[in-house]
């Protein structure tokens, strides 16, 4: 990578952390990247200040032309920040969320597409009836009340109250959309297998679910039984990741976070190698102080900091596929549980809303069908030359690859050397091969 490039970079990642010791409470993560964009979600309690002080920063540091744009993913303009090396462009973009507690953003249009087919359904709004989205809302407006039996308790019939009175701010237009294609599906299962009740899933359960089911929406039968729905949004040919999650997480599912604690003693050698880190310094393993001391010598000699980091990320991604590959049968309830996201008694399925369609994502059913009978499950090093991604192979006479990619997710001195042994692991999708 050219120097400039490395420079540039270097000068992003200061006024980010810069940014992260001015605002309290502050957490910005990577969304997603590729070779020219890279995508941020910034939460906060003051999002218009926090926006404020980050592009002060960039600017500051002259990082590159900063502007502001109206995106369909904030309510609020989103910074972009075009880096110019060499004649390439190198977008970064900057999503201003709220911090969890109150209502968020994010949670309100969720809740637009759970919620509004769950009331549509119950109170007898068909879908071939509704006008456009105004009309429809001013239905569920006019149908809404805490009685109704998609509501498992009164807490989250008073939440429900509030998302419908404040649904037209954020994308509502999308998520409206969204909504009455779900009904469509929802009314289309009917035909085939009667539907007494839809309950929403918001806080609480149904009673017999447990109360981490992935369920946004539950189809209670006729028959009593009942069917979770996980509601995914987005476009007609995207592939949202089925599963975000962490190194820590996986260590604790095996029951082996004593083996998760004893990466430190496989990463540590590669710490050893920066300069002012001593073996004293062994002790704040996990914590600020000593991931600023990689921050400072990223900040002196980048080619070396990527390469320790690289060092350390085959590690963890090397001991992550020997945890995968030690317990075949906790690897298979993994998958199911986590990635497939099924439970025993109240089965799922993953319904994709668009402004188009809602339909079944069945790549999780390939998925249960496949360790129904499964004879080898191996996790192994992906072919090609990304560092980052990794795959487990599924075989009982055919062959399903599954993606992932273990990968930083943090900016500013937490992320790569900064974020030690707990990496953010992403499922990305399933492929028969």
């Amino acid at each position: 990578m050219p120097a400039n490039t490395q420079n540039k970079l270097l000068d992003l990642n200061a006024a980010l952390q810069s940014v992260i010791e001015s605002v309290k409470g502050i957490d910005i993560k990577i969304k997603s990247a590729t070779s020219t964009s890279v995508k941020y979600i910034v939460k906060s309690n003051d999002r218009a200040t926090t926006r404020d002080i980050l592009e002060q920063q960039l600017k500051a540091r002259k990082v590159g032309t900063v502007s502001r744009e109206l995106k369909s993913e904030s309510s609020m303009k989103v910074t972009k920040c075009i880096i110019r090396v060499g004649g390439k462009a190198e977008t970064h973009t900057f999503v201003y969320k709220p911090i969890r507690g109150g209502m968020s953003q994010t949670t309100l249009n969720a809740s637009i597409t759970e919620l509004f087919p769950c009331i549509a359904f119950v109170t007898g709004i068909k879908s071939r009836t509704i006008k456009n989205t105004k009309d429809f809302y001013e239905k569920i407006i006019a149908n809404n009340s805490p009685g109704l039996g998609c509501y498992v308790n009164a807490r989250d019939a008073k939440a429900g109250k509030e998302f419908i009175e404040k649904a037209e701010t954020g994308k509502f237009e999308e998520k409206v959309r969204n909504a009455i294609n779900v009904l469509r599906w929802i009314e289309a299962v009917n035909k085939k297998h009667p539907i007494a009740n839809v309950i929403w899933g918001y806080r609480a359960k149904p009673p017999g679910v447990m109360s981490n089911h992935p369920g946004d929406i539950f189809l209670q039968f006729k028959n009593g039984q009942l069917l979770g729905v996980s509601l995914k949004a987005g476009g007609q040919n995207t592939a949202e990741p089925k599963l975000n999650t962490y190194i820590r997480p996986i260590y604790q599912y095996y029951g082996k976070l004593n083996e998760y604690a004893k990466l430190k003693d496989k990463l540590w050698p590669q710490y050893l190698q920066i300069p002012g880190i001593t073996e004293d310094d062994k002790k704040f393993w996990g914590k600020t102080v000593l991931a600023k001391k990689t921050y400072v010598f990223e900040s002196s000699n980048k080619s070396k900091y990527d390469e320790l980091y690289d060092t350390n990320l085959a590690i963890i991604k090397q001991e992550l596929m020997n945890l995968l590959n030690s317990d075949m049968n906790k690897t298979k309830s993994w998958i199911l549980e986590k990635v497939a996201q099924q439970q025993q008694d109240v089965p799922l399925v993953v319904v994709k809303a668009t402004q188009a369609t809602a339909r079944r994502d069945k790549s999780s059913d390939v998925l249960v069908e496949a360790l129904a009978s499964v004879t080898s499950i191996m996790a192994q090093p992906a072919t090609g030359t990304s560092k980052q991604a990794w795959n487990i192979v599924l075989k009982d006479g055919s062959t399903l690859q599954m993606d992932f990619t273990t990968r930083t997710n943090k900016v500013g001195s937490g992320h790569k050397l900064g974020q030690f042994e707990n990496l953010a692991v992403k499922f990305n999708k399933v492929s028969k091969k």
